[in-house]
């Protein structure tokens, strides 16, 4: 039913049963394509989430003499920006479609990503970041919503599966990235990935025609108004996107630097510990579905069970800093925070299932918009309570452990809001079932 709608109406007599099922046929199949490309420029939008300032915290520090205040300020823009194309583009995708909305993003996404290792001044790279973040998020909704289209019976595993390819774009972010800007400079090796995006928009833009949906009609802003006076659906976005802020702190922000910092470890030995977290939080997306046949389909247990996971993170990360321990407890710590960061599927599963089937696009937006608004106000707030300490920076750009002590007692509070907010998330398993 959902490929009737893309079938462009035609003139005249309809075509004999064959030839229209062979139309279809060639138009699923043009769009699966499609899809497929989209996971390639969702693996990318996946990896520019952590790029800045990521492995390039000490260059823009160091080398571009920016601030940490300037520092989170660039790399946090781009999550205001992918916030901000979940509502302005979201509101949309359910009447326009997936393919029109992707290749709106891909195109931004590109040209933002293709301009920001030629610039130096924190305000040109901003703008770039805008530009790419924007685009990231749109490419998304567009993926999430080509997913629901072809698949819409199998929505959440289907997502899940397409986000765990598109989340070892961190993965390959950390000590693969290292290791180019090692050798080709960060500015060379920040290019490529625009330019292999460049080449995976051509093929979605030369195979688009004659798959752009007819525009449905229908309000846009109702069903958002609607969506924001649901209850369960902003417990859900708020506990959730708790989750998100604290744990893109450690991947985007500081999570490597602190452990460079305070344990002394190399570059390529901390970067591989981000790695590390990167590759929990792609299998998670699909490893999420275990744990609901385990607790037999029960989302609030599983739920809870992921934001506790997420306080019992925090505190040990402020532990191994209030108390020097080793640096074995604080990568466990990491691993705690990231294993629920891994659940945004499952997560998007629940805000399906608080709203209307007709909306199920907003919905995704509205809960990727929540997570994206707390990511770049917790990685605003880690560069200001950085900031702090701004005075007691050696030369060689390392932060004292108080200063990560009191990032992770901020982290820890947090924590504690996800689980209470968390606790009035209602179960949605039989609405699943009706």
């Amino acid at each position: 039913m959902f490929i009737s709608k893309d079938i462009p109406a035609g003139s005249g007599s309809p075509a004999p049963p064959h030839e229209g099922s062979a139309s279809a046929a060639r138009l699923r199949r043009k769009k699966l394509i499609i899809l497929l490309l989209a996971v390639v420029v969702n693996f990318f939008t996946s990896m520019s989430k952590m790029l800045v300032p990521g492995p390039i915290y000490d260059q823009l520090q160091l080398e571009l003499l920016f601030t940490p205040a300037v520092i989170a300020a660039v790399g946090s823009v781009y999550m205001y920006s992918y916030a901000a194309s979940q509502l302005l583009m979201g509101v949309w995708s359910d009447r326009y479609g997936g393919v029109r909305i992707l290749a709106v993003g891909g195109s931004l996404f590109t040209l933002g990503t293709l301009g920001f290792p030629f610039c130096s001044d924190p305000l040109l790279m901003g703008l770039c970041r805008a530009v790419t973040g924007f685009g990231a998020g749109t490419v998304f909704l567009g993926e999430a919503k080509l997913i629901s289209d072809l698949f819409p019976r199998k929505f959440g595993l289907m997502l899940g599966v397409a986000l765990l390819i598109g989340y070892f774009g961190p993965v390959t972010g950390t000590v693969p990235m290292v290791g180019l800007i090692s050798a080709i400079g960060w500015r060379k090796a920040y290019f490529l990935p625009g330019a292999i995006c460049f080449l995976a928009m051509a093929g979605i833009l030369l195979l688009m025609r004659g798959t752009i949906k007819k525009v449905v009609p229908g309000q846009t802003a109702g069903p958002l108004v609607a969506m924001l006076k649901n209850r369960p659906m902003l417990m859900l976005c708020v506990s959730s996107s708790l989750i998100y802020g604290i744990y893109y702190v450690l991947l985007t922000q500081v999570g490597q630097k602190c452990i460079e910092d305070f344990y002394r470890l190399g570059k390529y030995q901390a970067s591989l510990c981000i790695t590390l977290l990167s590759v929990v939080v792609a299998l998670n997306n699909v490893g999420v579905n275990l744990l609901l046949k385990l607790f037999r389909g029960r989302r609030r247990a599983v739920y809870i069970g992921g934001t506790v996971l997420v306080l019992a993170g925090a505190m040990t990360g402020f532990a191994a800093f209030y108390c020097h321990l080793s640096v074995g407890v604080l990568i466990a710590a990491f691993f705690l925070l990231a294993f629920p960061a891994g659940f945004f599927s499952f997560y998007s599963v629940i805000a399906k299932e608080l709203n209307p089937p007709e909306v199920t696009g907003l919905a995704v937006a509205v809960l990727n918009f929540s997570a994206f608004v707390f990511i770049a106000l917790f990685g605003n707030i880690s560069g200001v309570i950085l900031g702090f300490w701004k005075n007691a920076v050696g030369p060689d750009g390392v932060f004292p452990g108080t200063a990560y002590t009191a990032l992770f007692a901020f982290l820890t509070f947090s924590g504690l809001l996800s689980v209470l907010i968390g606790l009035f998330v209602p179960e949605t398993r039989r609405r699943n079932a009706a």
